[in-house]
């Protein structure tokens, strides 16, 4: 069995993570894409004045879970 593997893609906003990383990872990887994930989260709140603030940490909290289960598969 081989080691798994973290891989991490940041970079500036408009560098293209997002459209770059599906060719990027290898092929069976699942990847997290922070900005559909925030915007899901975003569209599913209440507007108020914590609504960004809330997406944000349900996003980070969520890539937090994938990133412990993965590890633990």
């Amino acid at each position: 069995m081989s080691k798994p593997t973290l891989l991490v893609i940041a970079g500036c906003n408009g560098s293209g993570k997002s459209s770059f990383s599906k060719a990027l990872s290898p092929s069976n990887t699942e990847v997290f894409d922070y900005d559909k994930v925030f915007l899901r989260y975003y569209n599913q709140l209440r507007d108020s004045e914590f609504r960004d603030r809330m997406a944000h940490n349900l996003s980070r909290t969520e890539l937090e879970f994938q990133v412990d289960k993965a590890i633990g598969e």
